[in-house]
């Protein structure tokens, strides 16, 4: 009896678990605001596969395929969530955010 009542504690636990996290640390499904040096900021989605990733910011938005190099690109833009300092995002070659951390 004991071990049904752990097991169904279990099973009851896990639904509840928050959605998985994908590549670069971001909830897969969720659109999550990327807080920027100079007062910047953009919105990114990550697929639940971590194959995509869906941006939102100033230009408009953006379906991003993942690179071999681990970068996002796609429709002018370049996403790297590896990025020293936090993540960034270019436009057309210009910066759109740099040292951009998930905002609380």
């Amino acid at each position: 009896m004991k071990k049904i009542l752990a097991l169904a504690a279990a099973v009851a636990a896990a639904g509840c678990a928050t959605s998985p996290t994908a590549s670069g640390g971001l909830p897969a499904g969720k659109f999550v605001t990327m807080s920027c040096a100079e007062n910047k900021s953009f919105q990114v989605r990550m697929s639940d596969d971590g194959r995509t990733v869906r941006v939102r910011a100033h230009q408009g938005s953006a379906e991003l395929e993942r690179q071999a190099d681990g970068r996002f690109a796609g429709e002018g833009y370049v996403l790297n969530l590896k990025a020293e300092g936090g993540a960034s995002l270019d436009h057309g070659g210009k910066s759109q955010g740099k040292g951009c951390k998930p905002a609380a």
